[in-house]
Parts: structure tokens; C-alpha cells; sequence
């Protein structure tokens, strides 16, 4: 309930519960995905969020099709496509409405990033 109530007064906005954070490393030259124990946010999980539908359309219609293609040969990674788009197009963030700790779900079956076939 609180995180649509969030959602309502920053309906421009992807609200969110877990966290994630992605930045490039310098040291390593790649890429950095982060979801444990920080505070620092670049991201939501879009399967525990409230967006406008709008958003929807945009990436369902709008959206260079090069993208969607991606998402739908890896299984995956909608939930970043989702807030880059989001946050491309309001220039705004996502907002996070969980503690700064890891979102858990001891129920949830494994990632599908952590899988060695992914």
C-alpha cells in the first residue's frame, strides 16, 4: 500500500521495492550489477513496481524494436529497459521504497541471471 501511495505522488516515476544499482568499473573495464547491501540506486525490479501505463505503450510501440528483440532472446532484462526508458525520457530516477538493504525473498526461485545457461 505505501509503495502505490509513493506511486501516486510521483506518477511520473517507476516506484519500486528491490533495488539495484549498475555503474561502469573502471579497474575491470565492465560493467558492475549490484543488489546487495548498498544504498546507491540506479534501478527497480519492474515485477515489484508501479508505473504509468503509459510507459507500457511507449515500450511496447515505441521503443526501438533492437531492444525488445534482446530482451525477449535473453528471458530477461526488461526491468532495465523499462527504467532506462523511463528515465530517458523524464530525466528523473526510479524511487526505491524498501529499507537500503537487500530486498529478500527466501520463497522467490533463483534468478534467471544466475543461471550458467543464461
Amino acid at each position: 500500500m505505501f509503495g502505490f501511495r509513493v506511486w501516486r505522488e510521483a506518477r511520473d516515476r517507476i516506484v519500486g521495492f528491490p533495488g539495484r544499482y549498475h555503474a561502469w568499473d573502471i579497474p575491470h573495464q565492465s560493467w558492475l550489477y549490484n543488489s546487495n547491501y548498498s544504498c546507491e540506486l540506479s534501478m527497480v525490479l519492474t515485477g515489484a513496481a508501479f508505473f504509468h501505463k503509459y510507459y507500457a505503450y511507449l515500450y511496447s510501440y515505441v521503443m526501438p524494436q533492437a531492444i525488445r528483440d534482446m530482451v525477449d532472446e535473453y528471458i530477461n532484462c526488461e526491468d532495465i529497459a523499462m527504467n532506462f526508458l523511463v528515465s530517458h525520457i523524464t530525466r528523473k530516477p526510479p524511487i526505491k521504497v524498501t529499507s537500503r538493504w537487500t530486498f529478500r525473498c527466501p520463497g522467490c526461485p533463483q534468478a534467471l541471471s544466475h543461471d550458467d545457461s543464461h
